[in-house]
C-alpha cells in the first residue's frame, strides 16, 4: 500500500511539469532555506535528495544544517537535481515549480504553526469551506500549540473539518464539525493541511519547517489524494 501511495503522490507532483533547466541563477547565491523549500515542494526526504544527487545522507544533512558550506561542484549537482525535477530557484529568495503559477511561503521554528494557523483562520473564517488535515501528530500540536489551536478551533466553529491520523496517534485535535479516520496499514506520506486552494506541508524536524503552496491545481490534487486515503481508512 505504501508503494502505491508513493506512486500516486509522485504523479501528482511531476505530471505536466517542465524539466527545462533555468541556467540564469548563480548556484552560489542559492540559500540553504531555498534547498529546504525545494525539497519540501517535491515531498523529498533528505535521504531522497542524497540518493538522487549522488551524495551521502550525512553530507546533505550537514549542508542543510549549515554545518559547512558546500563546494561549488556539490551545490551545482544538488541544484541541478532539483531543476531536473521541475524546480526553479528565484531571486528573493524563493522557489517554484516551472510553469506552474506556484507561489510558496516557508516558515521555520517554534512560531511556524502560529503563522500557519493565522493564515488558515484568515482564509476560512466566516465561510463554509472545508479544512483537511492529514498525518499530523495531533497530541504534539495540542501539547505545544494548545493556545493557537484553541483560537483556530473557535474561529472555525462552523467549518467542516476532516482529519486523517496515524494509527497510534492520540485523538487530540477536535473541531465543532469534524470527522476523523485512522490509517491502518499505511501512513500518509506528506503531513499537511489543505484549505482554500492551498497546501501547507509540515516537516516535523528540529526546527519545524512549514511550506505553504499557493496553487489551486496542486491543492486539488492533494485533496484527491486525501480522499483516496479517506476511503482506505476507518
Amino acid at each position: 500500500m505504501a508503494q502505491i501511495l508513493r506512486k500516486i503522490v509522485e504523479r501528482l507532483y511531476y505530471k505536466n511539469i517542465s524539466l527545462t533547466r533555468n541556467l540564469g541563477n548563480k548556484k552560489s547565491d542559492i540559500t540553504v532555506d531555498q534547498l529546504k523549500a525545494a525539497r519540501a515542494l517535491l515531498g523529498w526526504s533528505q535521504a531522497d535528495l542524497a540518493k538522487k544527487s549522488g551524495y551521502s545522507l550525512p553530507a546533505v544533512n550537514n549542508i542543510e544544517r549549515g554545518l559547512y558550506k558546500a563546494h561549488d561542484a556539490t551545490m551545482e549537482d544538488i541544484v541541478q537535481t532539483f531543476e531536473q525535477n521541475g524546480i526553479q530557484f528565484l531571486d528573493g529568495p524563493g522557489v517554484r515549480l516551472e510553469n506552474s503559477g506556484l507561489r510558496i511561503k516557508c516558515y521555520e521554528g517554534r512560531d511556524a504553526f502560529h503563522y500557519l494557523f493565522a493564515k488558515i483562520e484568515a482564509s476560512l473564517k466566516d465561510n463554509n469551506q472545508e479544512l483537511l488535515i492529514c498525518g499530523i501528530d495531533e497530541k504534539l500540536i495540542k501539547d505545544v500549540y494548545g493556545k493557537e489551536l484553541s483560537k483556530l478551533q473557535k474561529s472555525l466553529k462552523d467549518n467542516p473539518v476532516r482529519i486523517i491520523t496515524y494509527k497510534d496517534f492520540s485523538y487530540a485535535m477536535t473541531f465543532n464539525h469534524f470527522q476523523k479516520r485512522v490509517v491502518d496499514d499505511a501512513k500518509p506520506l506528506l503531513p499537511c493541511f489543505i484549505y482554500a486552494g492551498r497546501v501547507a506541508i509540515v516537516l516535523m524536524e528540529n526546527p519545524i519547517h512549514i511550506a505553504i503552496l499557493y496553487n489551486e491545481k496542486i491543492a486539488q490534487d492533494y485533496a484527491k489524494y486525501f480522499d483516496f486515503l479517506w476511503k482506505q481508512s476507518r
